[in-house]
C-alpha cells in the first residue's frame, strides 16, 4: 500500500518540476523573442521540408531496429504493418500522457506477445537508441576538431559495441540478476536471453539500422541549418548534437510526456554560445518536427490497427 501511494505521489510530483523546467526555459529565451521573430520570415521552407522527410525517414529505420529486436524474440509473431502500427503508435504516446503509457498501449493491443516481451525489447531498443544517440554524438562533436577526433570516437563507439554487447559478459550478468528472487526479474531475465546470445549476423544488421536511423537524422538537422538564416550545415549539425544530449535526458525520464520542459531546458544550457533566435527557434522547432514526425507515421500505420489486433 505505501509504495502505490508512494508512485501515485511521485506521478504528481512530475507535473510541478515540468511545470517549473518549462517557465525556466521561457525566462531564459524572453528576450530572444524579438530576434526569433525577425528571423521567421526569412526561413528557408524547402530546407526545413528536407528537415521533416529525413527526420521521418530516420523514425522509420528505427523501427525496422525494432523490428529486429521483436522478431528475435518472438520471430513471425506479427507481419511487418501490425509491428509498424504498435511501435509507431507507441511513439506517439510518448508526447501524452507518456513513454510509459506506450508500453502499456502495446501489452494491451499487442496480446499475443506477453508484457515482459514487450518491456524486454522496449528496454533492448531504449539502450540501443541512448547509445548510438551517444556515439553519433560525439562522432559530431570531436569530428569537428579534426578527422582524427572524430576517427578516435568512431573506433571507440565500435570496439565498446562489440565489447559490451558479448555473451561471455551478458549471460552471467544475467544469471547473478535472476538470484533476485522476483518472478518478474526472472521473467524479464529470460526474455532477454536470446538477445544476450545474438550471433554476430543479427548485431551486425542492428548497428547498421541505428547507425542509419541517427545518420539520416543527424543529416536532416544540417538542412534545418541551411533553412536558419544565419546558420549553416555545419552548425545544424552541432546544434543537432547539443539537442540530442538534451533529447537523452527527456528520453530517460519514462513518465514525462516526452521529456517535455526537461529537453528544452538542458538544450538552452548547452547552445548558449549560439545566437539565442537559433536557439529559441531549434528548441521549439525541434519539438514541433519531432512530434510532426511521429504524427505523420503514427496515422500513416493507422490503417494496420484492425489487422494488429486479430
Amino acid at each position: 500500500m505505501t509504495e502505490r501511494i508512494w508512485r501515485q505521489r511521485w506521478r504528481w510530483l512530475l507535473l510541478p518540476l515540468t511545470l517549473m523546467a518549462l517557465a525556466w526555459t521561457g525566462w531564459l529565451l524572453w528576450d530572444s523573442l524579438p530576434a526569433l521573430m525577425g528571423s521567421l520570415p526569412q526561413l528557408k521552407i524547402g530546407w526545413l521540408a528536407f528537415t521533416l522527410l529525413g527526420c521521418c525517414v530516420s523514425s522509420y529505420f528505427g523501427f525496422e531496429g525494432f523490428l529486429l529486436l521483436f522478431n528475435k524474440l518472438r520471430p513471425g509473431l506479427y507481419r511487418r504493418l501490425p509491428l509498424a502500427h504498435f511501435y509507431f503508435t507507441g511513439q506517439l504516446m510518448k508526447h501524452m500522457p507518456g513513454r510509459i503509457w506506450g508500453v502499456a498501449y502495446q501489452s494491451a493491443a499487442g496480446h499475443r506477445a506477453t508484457t515482459t516481451e514487450w518491456i524486454g525489447i522496449t528496454l533492448v531498443h531504449m539502450a540501443l537508441t541512448t547509445a548510438f544517440a551517444v556515439w553519433i554524438s560525439a562522432i559530431a562533436l570531436f569530428g569537428t576538431y579534426g578527422w582524427r577526433p572524430g576517427l578516435i570516437a568512431l573506433a571507440c563507439g565500435a570496439g565498446c559495441y562489440i565489447f559490451l554487447w558479448n555473451r561471455r559478459l551478458l549471460l552471467p550478468l544475467l544469471q547473478f540478476v535472476q538470484k533476485i528472487r522476483a518472478r518478474s526479474i526472472n521473467l524479464l531475465c529470460l526474455a532477454l536471453h536470446p538477445f544476450a546470445n545474438a550471433n554476430s549476423r543479427f548485431k551486425i544488421d542492428i548497428f547498421l539500422w541505428f547507425s542509419a536511423s541517427w545518420l539520416v537524422y543527424f543529416l536532416a538537422w544540417a538542412c534545418f541549418g541551411m533553412a536558419w538564416p544565419g546558420l549553416d550545415a555545419a552548425d545544424g549539425i552541432w546544434l543537432c548534437a547539443l539537442y540530442t544530449a538534451a533529447w537523452l535526458a527527456g528520453y530517460l525520464s519514462m513518465v514525462s510526456p516526452s521529456g517535455i520542459g526537461v529537453r528544452e531546458l538542458v538544450f538552452v544550457g548547452l547552445a548558449h554560445n549560439f545566437p539565442t533566435d537559433a536557439v529559441a527557434g531549434l528548441a521549439i522547432f525541434g519539438r514541433v518536427m519531432l512530434l510532426l514526425v511521429d504524427i505523420v507515421l503514427g496515422m500513416a500505420f493507422m490503417p494496420c490497427r484492425d489487422s494488429a489486433h486479430d
